[in-house]
């Protein structure tokens, strides 16, 4: 069995962690939607990490 953590898992977390952060939001500070600034740093983290999934394993070491 391996140890990865797959895409899929990664996009369910990351909607979890957004779903309660925006709750929070809303009830802590209605007037500035601050979630965004999470959002955009987890959703970049995300991507990295889509992208190096793909990137080519070089085998020759």
């Amino acid at each position: 069995m391996s140890n990865t953590i797959t895409i899929g898992k990664k996009i369910k977390a990351y909607l979890l962690i957004l779903t309660l952060l925006s709750i929070i939001n809303l009830l802590t500070s209605p007037s500035y939607i601050w979630v965004v600034w999470p959002a955009l740093g987890m959703g970049i983290g995300l991507v990295v990490s889509a992208l190096s999934r793909n990137k080519p394993r070089d085998t020759s070491l």
